[in-house]
């Protein structure tokens, strides 16, 4: 018998329960590596898509997060966070009332389309809303070992799924 559930990952939900939001993720799916810069320069463009989005924005998200570490000195920096927040990017915490009036806008000017309903047949991704094209950005010691781990999970059941799309083209290192 297969389950539809999976282990989450718990160095997600730590790094959202620093933030005040606490979950219990499954499904986690992660992309990590190591690198060594060669410039101080680090960022890329992506933009967060959710089925969450107009349904349940005003309850519960998934939850992703961009782990940067410094292996030298083991300092950990979540990059996907609400621009000048510690807020990181989720329906709950980007969303527009339009779409589900019964709770208010968050951070709406991040907000960048809804794709259900009639929008459905022209949306550039199969997903019911997304935020606008976000940038993670961090500045790095050259010459020194950094961790990368790119995670997203559901948050405790299996039934809306969430994505992240990373532009190649920005990806800078």
């Amino acid at each position: 018998v297969r389950s539809a559930n999976w282990r989450g990952d718990a160095v997600l939900q730590n790094t959202l329960l620093q933030a005040g939001i606490s979950m219990t993720s499954v499904n986690a799916t992660v992309l990590a590596f190591d690198f060594t810069p060669i410039s101080p320069t680090f960022s890329f463009d992506f933009l967060f898509a959710s089925e969450e989005y107009g349904n349940f924005q005003c309850q519960f998200s998934d939850a992703f997060a961009f782990l940067l570490t410094n292996t030298v000195t083991g300092v950990t920096t979540n990059l996907a966070v609400v621009p000048n927040t510690n807020l990181p990017i989720s329906v709950v915490t980007i969303r527009d009332f339009l779409y589900n009036s019964s709770c208010p806008s968050a951070n709406v000017e991040y907000f960048g389309s809804y794709n259900g309903g009639s929008a459905a047949a022209t949306a550039a991704v199969n997903f019911n809303g997304q935020t606008k094209l976000m940038n993670a950005s961090a500045v790095l010691t050259p010459n020194t070992p950094y961790h990368i781990k790119v995670v997203i999970a559901d948050r405790s059941d299996e039934n809306s799924d969430s994505a992240i799309f990373i532009s190649s083209d920005t990806f800078n290192i």
